[in-house]
């Protein structure tokens, strides 16, 4: 079955109020793609952000070829591990072999009553949570030869001032040696449940992702601290690979050339975003205000990350394109 991971929450948003009251994991914010591995009706199963995958997808194919997340999750039925699959994105300062691993950051129950035995003679009692503590899952991941992100810190009660420095200072795991830190950091509070009965994370972004280029006549468009403005989460949010996809298909399958035309493929994602998304992005963000110059071109390099194969580019030189 698809479980969508949470949406992880700026620190000051009304889903992590409370969330600093208490012990405190954080993690280094990775700036890879959400993946996660399972098992249903005793199959192992693996899902992207958005929607279930199959080999031939890389990930995918990785999982199939890594007997101990297969092993894991049948010793473990009805455990599901969240990771990072990390893949080139915005951040490029990561060291070489951080590429094609990927790093488990949550573990979590479907059944909250479950009890798992393993090892000599130990026992994983879920305990009505659904995510599992780190300081539980980490050795048994170990057992299993499955990578995880470790945290930076634990910290009782940590106030915004120690939070903004490990994301600006403190977080150079993974990261090249003098390459400064990576993207941000993301606080968690086992047992934490806000206001409106869910457990949400919180994240804080590095300085340095708080301006975000957008053309190259450098023009910038500002980001608060938690790395969003309304036209940046809405080009998230609604420039998703299967649109891109979608519309790449049907362009190509109309084409006598049997190419996508860039401009084309650049102008048919703009017009379904404007076409078939407002109206939820009205519910959604609340009547916002929206620069659609700036809207566009968040919209447009997102296309380009997704398809960049199409307009000459390779992965990595998008955002040095889009700047």
């Amino acid at each position: 079955m698809f479980v969508r991971y949470q949406h992880v929450e700026r620190i000051d948003a009304d889903e992590t109020e409370g969330l600093l009251d208490g012990v405190c994991h954080i993690f280094p914010k990775m700036d890879g793609s959400n993946m996660c591995a399972y098992t249903e009706d005793g199959e192992v199963r693996t899902m992207s952000r958005n929607k279930e995958i199959q080999p031939p997808e890389p990930f995918a194919t990785f999982v199939q070829g890594h007997p101990g997340i297969g092993r894991f999750l049948r010793d473990f039925p009805g455990l599901r591990l969240y990771g990072e699959w990390m893949v080139p994105h915005t951040v490029r300062s990561y060291v070489p072999e951080t590429w094609n691993r990927w790093f488990v950051f949550d573990v979590t129950a479907e059944d909250t009553s479950a009890e798992y035995p393993w090892g000599d003679g130990k026992m994983l009692r879920c305990d009505g949570r659904q995510y599992i503590p780190y300081e539980e899952y980490a050795p048994i991941l170990d057992a299993y030869g499955i990578e995880y992100i470790p945290p930076l810190a634990v910290i009782d009660r940590p106030d915004l001032k120690t939070l903004e420095r490990f994301a600006d200072v403190e977080n150079t795991w993974m990261v090249a040696e003098g390459a400064g830190c990576g993207e941000g950091i993301v606080v968690k509070r086992y047992g934490f449940v806000n206001r409106f009965g869910r457990t949400n994370w919180a994240k804080v972004l590095n300085r340095s992702f708080c301006v975000f280029k957008v053309s190259s006549t450098g023009n910038r468009r500002e980001e608060k601290r938690d790395g969003t403005s309304t036209e940046h989460e809405m080009a998230l949010r609604y420039v998703t690979q299967d649109l891109v996809d979608k519309e790449y298909s049907r362009i190509v399958a109309e084409s006598e050339s049997r190419k996508a035309v860039p401009g084309q493929l650049l102008g048919t994602v703009w017009h379904c975003v404007v076409t078939e998304c407002m109206w939820d992005a009205v519910k959604r963000y609340g009547s916002p205000t929206v620069n659609f110059k700036t809207f566009r071109r968040e919209c447009e390099l997102r296309t380009k990350m997704m398809r960049p194969e199409v307009f000459g580019l390779r992965g990595l030189e998008v955002l040095e394109e889009g700047s």
